[in-house]
């Protein structure tokens, strides 16, 4: 099924790239070797993390191009919901969420998406996976 994003809101977009991004993660550290489950939460939950999100963003965002930046200012300008603010701090959310949209267009929407993901952003993710492994200090399972 193909829907036209461009006609969604803007919060529709990160909805849908909070999956994505989350999925990209799990799929890597899959990739990574057998762990187990709860040390696969612990680890991906710091990556998918606001603090970490608006870290990749910061990372990758000189290197966006117009279509992509405005999606990202666009997705930095919405209002956080009153829930997120009281555990993260509102800058932390609102570029978390610009991430999650970029990630939905490049998925989902823009021509040539995927390729950008693949250069700008999948290469970050495998970073900070390294670095939520040392963190955690996770050992990996050859299966």
């Amino acid at each position: 099924m193909t829907v036209d994003l461009k006609a969604r809101s803007v919060r529709t977009l990160a909805w849908l790239g909070d999956v994505e991004f989350e999925r990209e993660v799990r799929l890597r550290l899959v990739g990574r070797g057998d762990y187990a489950t709860d040390r696969l939460d612990a680890v991906k939950a710091l990556v998918v993390r606001a603090e970490r999100q608006a870290a990749l963003l910061a990372i990758i965002e000189p290197a966006l191009d117009e279509d992509e930046a405005s999606v990202v200012r666009r997705a930095r300008n919405t209002s956080p919901r009153a829930s997120s603010r009281s555990q993260r701090s509102t800058k932390d959310y609102r570029a978390a969420t610009a991430l999650e949209a970029l990630v939905a267009h490049w998925q989902h929407g823009a021509a040539g998406g995927p390729a950008r993901f693949a250069a700008l952003l999948a290469p970050e993710i495998e970073r900070a996976i390294d670095e939520a492994l040392a963190q955690a200090g996770t050992r990996i399972r050859r299966g």
